[in-house]
């Protein structure tokens, strides 16, 4: 309990400040599909070189924090995510969009971020040291299979077609091999193209399979028409008791998928958030909506990624393990500011260390407050016109996707993934399954290549030796048996159907003879 009288710190002016910087900085960066979090951050890190370590620190989480949640609002708005950390969100949440249903998507993305994001910050402050330990003991076998487990995820993302979404997600693994192979330096499936040398990035692979996707599905409407169908918005941010009743459990799995993940080096919310959507939909009762619009699917997700962020700093913190590439950027500034990643800067440096964490916690608090000014005018954009709106997210795409690698061949994979994008969601081919075989393609490969450099060609008895790898192989046996098991949501939603083809009427029962 020591850690509280830090907590005074926290609230100087200039500290203050700084934090309220960060907030905005991160949610308006996070909303642009392209730049997102560690870009936000680098930017900050000149601004504040002469600050004091605990000021500048404050300023690099705080932009950390509000950025993850920041590319919610366009995932939710336009189905154009900021981040990759928010892709999974567009899937409900613009569905609810698009249904009239935009601030009630708001509401519950908000306020599950804030409450993941606090809990993440208080697993920060008291269980750092225990669960860096735990990080430790994750090592090539377990990367693998954590991979597995996240791959687990397309056949629930699917949506019936799980054998479209099977080829869909192949899809995705073949084109995460393209570019230079990190162990022999050999080009892979260039085709003598030296701009695909460096593969196809994450970014450009979030932005253009579901924004630029989006775009081109917004011009197959009446140019007049807006998304959500509706001449005007109520607004209320504070989510109504009975919505929270609503997903309460969905908020839990939500927030204890992101804290699990987050402690895990490389995986971070861009995983956690298809893993917890992934344990929604198996969850789900009848009644359920997925893919329509099902509120409980967006708490999960938004629930997860904002989880992530406290425990993400544990492993970067005690170990100096990043645990993503935020992560990675506020360890740059903390070496900058002449810090030390280890067990010493909670010993040698508790003034600056739990000063930043009590303004990590503070920052979630009051970015909700902020976030409700900003998504209150954001939500405008579901009344723009589609011929409007159309070549504005095409803007956003390209100028967001240069600016973020300054590199133009990142444009072109990015304008092929919209096409690809659309194309796929226009016959059912899961762009979900073919981005999370993208983001998941190099983990399990670099794991595979490991475990088969260490097993001494054993890779079989070696994952297995190992006990996490165990917990994580008997977790990828539930997910696969539930994933092909019939829903009681989906049988229920096929059960009204019939009933309605039979002549019936909605919640009538038929019986077979």
């Amino acid at each position: 309990m020591e850690s509280l009288e830090f907590l005074l710190n926290v609230l100087t002016l200039a500290n203050m400040g700084a934090m309220f910087v960060g907030i905005v900085v991160g949610l308006i960066i996070g909303a642009i599909p392209g730049l997102g979090p560690p870009m936000a951050i680098a930017l900050m890190i000149p601004i504040s070189f002469e600050w004091p370590a605990e000021t500048a620190l404050i300023l690099m989480v705080s932009t950390y924090a509000a950025g993850i949640y920041g590319g919610s609002f366009t995932a939710i708005l336009l189905r154009a995510p900021g981040t990759s950390a928010s892709a999974a969100s567009a899937i409900e949440g613009y569905e609810m969009t698009k249904r009239g249903r935009a601030t009630e998507a708001i509401r519950m993305s908000t306020f599950a971020s804030v409450m993941g994001g606090l809990i993440s910050g208080f697993a920060l402050l008291y269980l750092a040291p225990p669960l860096a330990k735990i990080s430790l003991l994750f090592g090539p076998s377990e990367f693998f299979v954590v991979a597995l487990l996240g791959l687990t995820a397309i056949a629930a993302v699917s949506f019936g077609a799980v054998l479209k979404g099977l080829i869909a997600g192949l899809v995705g693994l073949l084109i995460s091999t393209i570019g230079v192979d990190a162990a022999s330096a050999f080009p892979r499936f260039n085709y003598g193209m030296t701009g695909l040398l460096s593969g196809v990035g994450i970014l450009p692979a979030v932005i253009g399979l579901f924004a630029f996707a989006q775009a081109l599905t917004l011009c197959e409407g009446s140019p007049k028409t807006n998304i959500s169908g509706k001449a005007k918005l109520s607004w209320n941010i504070m989510p109504r008791w009975s919505e929270i009743m609503h997903c309460r459990w969905s908020l839990v799995r939500g927030w204890t998928t992101g804290l699990i993940m987050g402690i895990v080096p490389a995986a971070g919310a861009s995983v956690a958030q298809w893993i917890a959507y992934a344990w929604e939909i198996q969850r789900g009762k009848p009644g359920d909506k997925f893919g329509e619009g099902e509120v409980k699917g967006l708490a999960a997700t938004e629930g997860s990624n904002n989880g992530v962020t406290g425990t993400s700093l544990i492993p970067m913190f005690v170990l100096g393990i990043p645990g993503g590439i935020s992560a990675a950027v506020i360890l740059g500034a903390l070496m900058i500011h002449g810090l030390q990643p280890g067990d010493r800067l909670f010993t040698d440096s508790p003034e600056v260390i739990f000063t930043v964490i009590w303004g990590f916690i503070l920052a979630n608090f009051f970015m909700g407050g902020i976030a409700a000014v900003m998504a209150r005018t954001l939500a405008y954009v579901t009344l723009f016109p589609r011929g409007l709106l159309a070549p504005i997210i095409m803007i956003f795409c390209v100028v967001g996707t240069f600016a973020a690698s300054g590199n133009p061949w990142d444009v072109w994979i990015m304008i092929a993934m919209g096409i690809i994008g659309y194309l796929a969601q226009k016959y059912n081919f899961s762009p979900a399954g073919i981005l999370l075989g993208i983001i998941l393609g190099p983990i399990a490969e670099e794991g595979l290549r490991n475990v088969l450099i260490v097993s001494d060609d054993s890779p079989f008895s070696f994952i297995f030796s190992r006990w996490i790898s165990d917990v994580i192989i008997f977790m990828i046996v539930i997910a696969l048996y539930y994933s092909f098991k019939p829903k009681a949501w989906d049988q229920a939603v096929e059960q009204g159907e019939a009933t309605l083809a039979a002549g019936g009427k909605p919640g009538d029962k038929i019986i077979d003879d």
